[in-house]
């Protein structure tokens, strides 16, 4: 298909915002979730190249060779502190399903319903850009089919993490202050935290950004979308560009700024907020997954407007392995 993005925008300063598609209980890796044409969207907030967004210092470039000079930032700790101050100086943030975890954990909890499966006239319900909504009704169903939350969580904390990930959250772990880690997902707070807390992971991370949800009034678990947002092409509840940049401005505000982004991701939902990273950031996206292939489309309808560098991943152990090389390097 030919690339829709305008000859006339670098693609660094409008990238595309594709929408989460899944439909029903369909795969997010599904073959179907294809192009940079299909989905897109304006970017919130337009940022020159060459001004550092709020939360982070001016990008620099990366380089991974084993000569380069050190950085000009005193090293990270291995006991929890920085020399010379606490500041975190990496800001690393991952997706859930099929990224820490390796199912969609909205597939996942379709064991907990009767048969283990959901009836049509449920899955008819679905409208395209509002799987929010259908998951809720999901929710409800389950609830109404006396599905209750310890059931639902007892699935979340049974689904098996990706492959080497639970050595590299070990290894962010023992980093000290090197990492400041968050969670973006279009999932939920009560199936992401049962899942990390289970694994023993959940004290990581700084911030779980997720749809809210819990037991309501009745025992039954309820969920909410995120937030509202203008991202036209987004699914309505979450933009994750949106959520990144508020972030990144919060942190601003309390006085921190990181001197490169991470971001660890496989769905085509996490392509929206590559247009935050700059040179010397690093966008690890799942091989073969709709995040990569929109990433390759990219950078092939404009080759030089895709600043950070792209490092895909098949196990876990690919990213750790790379972040190991950065921290020798910087």
């Amino acid at each position: 298909m030919p690339s829709m993005i305008p000859a006339s925008v670098p693609w660094s300063l409008a990238p595309y915002c594709p929408q989460s598609h899944r439909l029903g209980m369909a795969q997010k890796g599904n073959e179907e979730a294809a192009s940079v044409g299909s989905w897109m969207c304006q970017r919130l907030w337009p940022w020159p190249a060459n001004q550092p967004l709020p939360g982070r210092l001016a990008p620099r470039p990366l380089s991974l060779a084993p000569s380069s000079s050190s950085c000009s930032s005193p090293p990270c700790s291995q006991d929890g502190g920085m020399a010379a101050q606490g500041a975190p100086r990496f800001l690393l943030t991952f997706d859930f399903d099929e990224t820490i975890v390796d199912e969609n954990s909205d597939d996942s909890i379709v064991r907990a319903a009767p048969g283990q499966r959901l009836p049509e006239s449920l899955r008819a319900t679905y409208r395209e850009g509002f799987y929010n909504e259908y998951m809720q009704r999901v929710f409800q169903y389950l609830g109404e089919q006396g599905v209750r939350p310890r059931d639902l969580r007892a699935v979340y904390e049974a689904i098996p993490l990706s492959p080497g990930m639970s050595d590299l959250l070990q290894f962010v772990a023992k980093q000290g202050s090197c990492f400041e880690v968050i969670l973006i997902s279009d999932a939920n707070t009560f199936g992401v935290e049962s899942a990390l807390r289970a694994a023993g992971h959940h004290s990581l991370f700084r911030r779980i950004l997720s749809n809210p949800s819990g037991p309501d009034a009745r025992g039954l678990l309820a969920l909410r979308p995120f937030h509202t947002h203008s991202c036209a092409r987004c699914p309505a509840n979450m933009c994750k560009h949106k959520v990144l940049s508020d972030y990144l401005r919060e942190r601003a505000h309390d006085g921190v700024h990181f001197e490169r982004l991470f971001y660890v991701g496989d769905g085509a939902n996490d392509f929206c907020p590559m247009g935050l990273l700059a040179g010397g950031d690093v966008a690890f996206p799942r091989r073969g997954y709709p995040m990569h292939r929109l990433i390759q489309e990219a950078q092939k309808a404009e080759p030089s407007s895709f600043r950070a560098s792209v490092v895909p991943w098949e196990t876990a152990t690919d990213v750790r392995l790379h972040l190991q090389q950065v921290l020798k390097t910087c």
